[in-house]
C-alpha cells in the first residue's frame, strides 16, 4: 500500500518534467534577431526579421540549428564617405539619409552553450559598409560636408587668404633669389654655378612659407665646359619680415 502510494506520487511529480521536455528546444526568431542587432553598428536598427527556413544539422543531444533569414535595417543617422581634402580639412559627402531602409539576407548557426543558444551569423555581401559612416566617426580630423554652408565659408576664406598671400610675394625676384642661394649657400656652391632659371612655379604651404619648383641649367665654374640641367624645389620662408630661400630639394624634386 505504501509502495503503491509512493509510486503514484513519483509519477505525478514526473509529469510536469516530461511535459516540459516534450516540446522541441530550438532558438527563437526573436533570439536570432537580437543576435543580428548586436552584430550591427549602433547607427542602424533592425526593423523587421523573418526566418525563411530552419533545420537541425546536429542531434537531439548536441543540436546545431541553421537558419536562413531576411531582415530590414534602418539608418539612425546621416551617413557619409570621404570626398577629398582641402587644406587641413577632410571633405565628406552624404551618401545615405537617416531613416533609409536596406534589406539584409543571411544565415545563422545556433548551438547550445552553457544552457543558452550561441549564434554565429553570416550576412550576404557587405550591405552595411556601402551605407557610409556617421559624421562623428571621421573625428578627430576637421571635417566639412560637401554643399554645406560651412564648406562654402571655408573656401571663401581660403580664396581670400590665397589672394592676400599672392599679393605678398608678387614682385619678388624669385629667379634671382634661387640663383643667389644655389651659387652661395647650396651644397654645390663653388663647384657649379646656376646659369639660368628656365621655368618655375610657386606652391603655397602656409602664409609664412612657400616652395618654388624650378627647372634650371647649370655649369662648372670658370673655364670648364661641363654643364647640365635639373629640376629642384626651393623653399622660401618669411624670416624677420623678409622672404628668404632656406633650403633646396634633392635632384629631380621640382615638378614643372
Amino acid at each position: 500500500m505504501r509502495l503503491t502510494s509512493h509510486l503514484a506520487i513519483a509519477a505525478i511529480l514526473l509529469l510536469p518534467f516530461i511535459a516540459s521536455c516534450s516540446g522541441e528546444n530550438k532558438p527563437t526568431e526573436a533570439e536570432i534577431s537580437a543576435a543580428l542587432a548586436a552584430e550591427l553598428p549602433d547607427y542602424v536598427k533592425v526593423t523587421s526579421f523573418d526566418i525563411e527556413a530552419m533545420e537541425n544539422n546536429g542531434s537531439e543531444v548536441d543540436p546545431n540549428y541553421v537558419a536562413r533569414f531576411t531582415a530590414t535595417m534602418e539608418t539612425q543617422a546621416r551617413l557619409f564617405v570621404k570626398d577629398g581634402r582641402a587644406g587641413d580639412q577632410q571633405l565628406v559627402k552624404e551618401v545615405t539619409a537617416a531613416g533609409h531602409s536596406t534589406e539584409l539576407f543571411g544565415k545563422s548557426a545556433s548551438e547550445l552553450y552553457q544552457g543558452g543558444w550561441r549564434h554565429r551569423l553570416l550576412i550576404d555581401g557587405n550591405p552595411v559598409a556601402t551605407l557610409g559612416r556617421p559624421l562623428e566617426s571621421f573625428a578627430p580630423t576637421p571635417t566639412l560636408i560637401r554643399g554645406s554652408e560651412e564648406e562654402k565659408a571655408y573656401f571663401a576664406a581660403l580664396e581670400a587668404a590665397n589672394a592676400e598671400f599672392n599679393a605678398t610675394i608678387k614682385g619678388l625676384p624669385i629667379h634671382d633669389m634661387i640663383t643667389e642661394f644655389y651659387n652661395t649657400k647650396s651644397e654645390w656652391a663653388g663647384r657649379f654655378a646656376l646659369h639660368e632659371v628656365i621655368a618655375s612655379r610657386s606652391e603655397k604651404r602656409t602664409n609664412e612659407e612657400f616652395i618654388v619648383h624650378a627647372k634650371y641649367s647649370y655649369r662648372k665654374p670658370k673655364d670648364s665646359k661641363a654643364a647640365g640641367d635639373d629640376r629642384r624645389t626651393f623653399s622660401f620662408q618669411k624670416l624677420d619680415g623678409q622672404w628668404q630661400v632656406v633650403n633646396m630639394g634633392f635632384a629631380g624634386s621640382g615638378k614643372i
